[in-house]
Formats: structure tokens, sequence, C-alpha cells
């Protein structure tokens, strides 16, 4: 078993039924923010199995799924028919809608999906700059004051 399917095991992930291939990680509320995470970069589909739009999209999103070459990248999926409260949460009004995050930051959303063949899909997430996350800045603090100092030491 690989690193990867093995990380994939622990953590329990599960593969999107609507989608129906090991590439694409279904998504629910319970492991969302921690699939996010994870990865560098991640495209996820937000669907109604019953919308014809959304079966039209499956296809493109399963390709660019099975033939992205990248590092550290996912696909990932969200069954908004059961998943309501989620999909809320994360603003989705139309079917499908597709988000890219970096790590668990959302990049960017898109909402026509005649538009997101695999080409374009694929294109995303192999050119994608990311920027490398940047820790807080920790500054001395004087806690009598309440006041914190730019001084470095």
């Amino acid at each position: 078993m690989s690193r990867e399917a093995d990380k994939k095991k622990k953590r329990g992930v599960k593969f999107d039924p609507f989608i129906g291939s090991r590439s694409v990680e279904g998504l629910d509320n319970g492991n969302y923010s921690n699939v996010l995470q994870e990865k560098e970069l991640t495209m996820v589909m937000f669907y109604d199995p019953n919308d014809p739009q959304c079966e039209w999209s499956k296809k493109h999103f399963l390709k660019a799924a099975k033939t992205t070459q990248r590092m550290n990248h996912a696909y990932a999926a969200v069954d908004c028919t059961r998943e309501a409260d989620l999909c809320e949460r994360e603003g989705v009004v139309t079917y499908p809608t597709f988000k890219l995050y970096t790590r668990n930051t959302l990049v960017d959303t898109y909402t026509r999906p005649q538009q997101m063949t695999f080409i374009t899909i694929k294109n995303f997430m192999e050119t994608m700059k990311v920027v490398p996350e940047v820790p807080p800045c920790v500054r001395p603090c004087d806690k009598e004051k309440n006041v914190c100092s730019t001084k470095r030491s």
C-alpha cells in the first residue's frame, strides 16, 4: 500500500459515490476541514446528484482528477442533498459549484460549469501558484502595560 493510501485509510477516507472513483474524496461535515488542510491545493465540486448539469460536470471533474500531475493535491466532492448544512455554510446556491482551496483557505469559486471542462480544471490544478504559509509575527509583550513591542531581541 502506498504511503498516501495508508494515510487515507488511517483517517477513514471515503470516496464520493456520485463521482464513483478513488480519485475523488467524499466530504462531509466531519472531514471537510481536515481534508482541505492536508493538501496544498484541493478542488471541491459541490453537487446535487439529480441535476443534469452535475452529471455533465462529473465526467470532466473525474477526468481531471485522474490526469492531474501535481504533488500534494486533491479532488473532493460534496453531495449537497446529504450535506445541506455544509453547502449552506460554504455559500453554495447553484449546482455544480467548484471551489479551489489552498490548505483550508478559499482561493476562488467557479459557478459556470460549462467553462469547467477537464482541461480547465486540470490547468487550474497544475499551474496555480501557492503562497507558502507564513507563521504569525510574534512580538514580546509587556503584560503590565498590555503593549506589544515592535523591537526584536
